[in-house]
């Protein structure tokens, strides 16, 4: 048969006594609050592109090469005395003579008081390829011409007028002359090259106060040492 039940009042008593309840649980904390990750300085922007190249200036042109120097002349050959021959005419230089003395302390001289032009003509045909003058008191341009005629040098004004081509003298420049020489009133020797060898039967000897550049002086008066042919 079942057991009687207890009475009401031995219940409690009986039962075990509750476990006394856990203390509340602390709330957990808070979560602090997040601090944001330090900013970094910003980054530059990327560089520009280059911009397109332009097509490189050309380099400037160079300076055109000096020209090149014309070679050396040749020496010019040497000359020699040529033999003189006698004179047939000889005019406008006082003491003419003295051009032909082989003595340079002498000399013949002009009047200084126009166009000069000492006149020579030869008996006989000569031949050279120059002529040298020796002479002082004048500066300036002298023109020489030298021609061979038929007839000879001449024996007077007429017959030298033929042999040597007409008064050249009035406008040596411009009336033609073989060869120019430029000269001071220093007493100097001046060679008139002829070029090749050739006849000569008479010569003219010009010196102008009105003609070249500048015009002749005058400084006292033309006087004319010696005259020769060199060849």
């Amino acid at each position: 048969s079942p057991l009687p039940s207890p009475p009401p009042s031995l219940l409690p008593s009986l039962l075990p006594s509750p476990l006394p309840s856990p203390p509340p649980l602390s709330s957990p904390p808070s979560p602090l609050p997040s601090s944001p990750p330090p900013s970094s300085p910003p980054l530059p922007p990327p560089p520009s592109p280059p911009p397109p190249s332009a097509s490189p200036s050309p380099p400037p042109p160079l300076p055109p090469a000096p020209p090149t120097p014309p070679p050396p002349s040749p020496p010019p050959p040497e000359l020699h005395v040529a033999t003189m021959p006698e004179r047939s005419y000889v005019a406008s230089c006082a003491q003419g003579d003295e051009m032909f003395d082989g003595d340079d302390s002498t000399s013949c001289y002009t009047d200084a008081s126009h166009t000069d032009a000492v006149l020579i003509g030869f008996e006989s045909t000569a031949q050279a390829s120059a002529v040298e003058v020796v002479m002082s008191g004048y500066t300036g341009t002298v023109w020489l011409r030298a021609r061979s005629h038929a007839s000879g040098g001449g024996v007077d004004y007429s017959s030298y007028l033929s042999c040597i081509g007409g008064e050249y003298w009035g406008n040596a420049p411009g009336s033609g002359f073989d060869v120019s020489v430029d000269v001071t009133s220093a007493k100097a020797a001046a060679v008139f090259g002829l070029g090749a060898l050739q006849d000569v039967d008479c010569i003219g000897i010009a010196m102008s106060p009105y003609h070249g550049s500048p015009v002749g002086v005058y400084d006292p008066r033309p006087y004319i040492y010696g005259v020769e042919l060199l060849r």
